[in-house]
């Protein structure tokens, strides 16, 4: 009884948030002011200390515990062994307990954040209509900078783009340099870490996943390694407290573009082409073509290589993944779900000149 009053009220804290966020105006900008420093300077660098995904090792040990709770209850209802119903009870008090903490550290470390004002409001960067014409020259420019350093990165013997030594550590350098410039994301960033079961978030359809229980940026290591740094950038922005898609892609591309560093340049221009080229391949097709048909062999090789990595891991769990993804975004005020990635476009071309004068 004592586990489940403590639970109950670690749940009332919880939909406090969570209403306050949703309700009260200006509730979720003051509260990731005053505390998202705080996060990211206690759970952040506690497990930054843990040298593999901390996250992934507790979901396998929760999903272990389940499983074992559940044997046991078995073992004893068939033996008919006494005490089986305090046995219950003990464990959905510990199982009710350990919901309610889950859902207040999600809510604390991800939930609120959806309902803050902008990054790219916050910063002056508009996101509206823009014409073909600004699309184009966007699209120029990455698909430029993209055959500018093809030559510049390092490759394996596959051809595909190799980055040198301790890119998680760069990649967290750069988001506090991005931090000096604009004060949202100031502060001490931890290093991303790559998933052991990488094999499971390609099967999966993702990239990257942010922990708001450890403040972990987490990403796939066995995808197309041109991805790594904007992808490690995308979830630091979330642990900085990003959280729409579109913010959190527009806060990676500016990590990548505004760097001296050849990888990560490469990685920031390349993403920017692809959700770029998307839109101008829609609009004008010949003018995509005549881009695309222009980039450099070895770009071309890095992208042909991501479409066939993805296409071999596509199936139902792709198909399910991707539809709990676009559900959850949606119901956390993002109403175009997943294709809310895909509005990062607006804010690129709305952000040239920003990127531009470090190109």
């Amino acid at each position: 009884m004592k586990r489940l009053l403590t639970a109950g009220s670690v749940c009332v804290l919880a939909l406090t948030l969570r209403i306050g966020a949703r309700r009260i105006p200006g509730f979720a900008d003051a509260y990731a002011q005053r505390t998202n420093a705080f996060w990211v300077n206690t759970l952040g660098r506690l497990f930054d200390l843990v040298p593999f995904s901390a996250v992934e090792l507790l979901i396998v040990l929760i999903l272990a515990g389940v499983l074992s709770f559940l044997v046991h209850l078995a073992v004893r209802a068939i033996r008919k062994t006494e005490g089986t119903g305090a046995f219950l009870r003990k464990g959905l008090g510990r199982a009710a307990l350990l919901a309610s903490v889950i859902f207040l550290l999600f809510e604390a470390g991800e939930d609120v954040y959806f309902y803050c004002t902008p990054f790219s409001a916050r910063c002056g960067f508009g996101a509206g209509s823009y014409s073909t014409e600004e699309l184009l020259l966007v699209c120029t420019e990455l698909a430029g900078t993209c055959n500018a350093l093809a030559p510049s990165v390092s490759r394996d013997e596959r051809g595909l783009m190799l980055p040198e030594a301790d890119l998680r550590g760069r990649i967290a350098r750069e988001m506090e340099a991005l931090g000096e410039e604009y004060p949202m994301l100031a502060g001490w960033c931890p290093r991303p870490k790559g998933v052991a079961l990488s094999f499971v978030m390609s099967y999966t359809d993702l990239a990257g996943i942010y922990s708001a229980y450890t403040r972990e940026a987490n990403y796939n290591r066995d995808m197309a390694p041109y991805n790594f740094a904007f992808t490690m950038s995308h979830e630091l922005s979330h642990v900085k407290g990003v959280l729409p898609e579109n913010e959190a892609n527009f806060t990676a591309f500016l990590n990548c573009m505004k760097s001296a560093d050849a990888d990560i340049r490469y990685s920031g221009a390349l993403l920017g082409w692809i959700y770029c080229g998307n839109e101008l391949y829609k609009r004008d097709y010949d003018a995509w073509y005549e881009l695309a048909v222009g980039l450099d062999p070895a770009v071309s090789g890095d992208l042909a290589w991501n479409m066939a990595f993805w296409q071999r891991h596509k199936g139902k769990v792709q198909e399910a993944s991707n539809q709990f993804n676009d559900s959850y975004l949606k119901a956390h005020g993002q109403t175009e779900g997943r294709e809310s990635y895909d509005r990062v476009v607006d804010l690129i071309v709305s952000s040239r000149e920003a990127w531009e004068q470090d190109s």
